[in-house]
């Protein structure tokens, strides 16, 4: 899986913080969402796996289940694999991934966006999706 690119409510939040003391509370934990279609940086759009008797829904990785930073890049990524629910309905082609500031409800604001390097259809009956360990990174931006 390719890094994630920050949403505009997270480069919001740093910003405000660093240039205007705008003190803002980091998630204990960060939940990732599927998509069929990528969520927009501003958090609309997008089409996430209906959780609806689909098997699916987001997976947390707690605080300290990140490894980082490294490299020149800065990167972060997941220490130990993100295991989804088996699929007891058809999901779809798998775009994207949303990093997530809750579950579903709660302030539930978008923080990262990952967009796969080749989708992946995941079906009625098919095993659980998996990100292993290492695979979801979050990189600064360079040019």
């Amino acid at each position: 899986m390719p890094s994630a690119t920050t949403s505009n409510f997270l480069y919001n939040k740093q910003m405000n913080y660093l240039l205007h003391n705008t003190a803002w509370t980091a998630p204990t934990s960060i939940f990732i969402a599927l998509f069929t279609g990528a969520p927009a940086l501003d958090g609309t759009g997008g089409t996430e796996v209906p959780n609806s008797a689909t098997g699916y829904a987001r997976v947390a990785i707690t605080n300290g289940g990140w490894s980082g930073p490294s490299g020149s890049n800065l990167e972060y990524s997941n220490t130990s694999d993100v295991q989804f629910g088996t699929p007891t309905a058809t999901w779809g082609s798998i775009s994207a991934a949303g990093l997530y500031d809750s579950a579903i409800g709660g302030s539930n604001e978008l923080l990262f966006v990952a967009y796969l390097t080749v989708s992946k259809q995941v079906n009625n009956g098919d095993g659980a999706p998996k990100i292993l360990a290492g695979q979801l990174r979050i990189t600064r931006a360079t040019c």
